[in-house]
């Protein structure tokens, strides 16, 4: 089953704010958020982004991801103790 992916505009959007309500560089916002100023821009130009790399950059920048996505992120949560709880009954 391929990993979820979250629509990439709600990041974008905090990212953006906490670039100018800090003053911060692009290379500071990369610093900040933990990837390479070439990851960033990738980010900024995605117009989706996977579970994995959602969480991981929301989490560096304070927020958890329930604020950011609320409904997909729930979806997910959702479709995890699907497969766990289907897991165990395979056993």
């Amino acid at each position: 089953m391929p990993h979820p992916r979250l629509p990439a505009a709600p990041l974008k959007r905090v990212l953006l704010r906490l670039q100018d309500s800090e003053s911060l560089t692009w290379d500071d916002l990369a610093d900040r958020v933990g990837v390479t100023q070439r990851q960033l821009w990738r980010l900024l130009a995605a117009n989706d982004l996977s579970e994995r790399v959602a969480d991981r950059i929301a989490c560096r920048i304070g927020l958890h991801p329930l604020l950011l996505w609320p409904e997909e992120w729930s979806r997910i949560g959702d479709l995890a103790a699907c497969g766990a709880s289907a897991a165990s009954r395979a056993v």
